[in-house]
């Protein structure tokens, strides 16, 4: 008996945490032979100044695309140094990253939700919140919050 997760969602960012992050879903999807999905959410920023702001919220988002496609790769490189395959996916949908990451593992079934506990700096998490927090504090399933 014990527990055992079959689909482990590793949401990943750019911060120096994303190694640690992708060692311990291998880890735990070795331990459990679950399935492991990473994912980028694309930051839904707060706001663009200027009159046609749903032209350059695509602009912009073409533009984060290709930076969080590159970090998904490097995360599938990690990986399979160890010998395990990673499934990857970009969300570029969302209303804030946390609700993002949230609505992914909800809406695919995922067990656990493996994320960094730091991505911004000290002032900004005051203001905006963690993500990490949040996504503790509101999903379905456990979290595993990487330091």
């Amino acid at each position: 008996m014990g527990i055992r997760a079959k689909r482990i969602l590793a949401a990943v960012d750019r911060s120096k945490y994303k190694e640690k992050i992708i060692e311990y879903a291998i880890s735990l999807g070795k331990a459990w032979e679950a399935e492991i999905v990473a994912i980028h959410v694309i930051d839904p920023g707060h706001g663009i100044p200027g009159g046609r702001i749903k032209e350059k919220e695509l602009e912009r988002k073409e533009q984060a695309l290709k930076p969080a496609q590159e970090l998904l790769d490097e995360v599938e490189l990690l990986a399979e140094k160890e010998g395990v395959h990673v499934k990857k996916h970009v969300v570029e949908e969302s209303d804030t990253v946390g609700k993002a990451i949230i609505d992914y593992a909800k809406n695919n079934n995922f067990n656990v939700i493996i994320v960094g506990t730091t991505g911004m700096g000290r002032v900004q998490e005051i203001f905006l919140g963690s993500v990490a927090n949040y996504v503790i504090h509101h999903t379905h399933c456990p979290v595993f919050a990487v330091r």
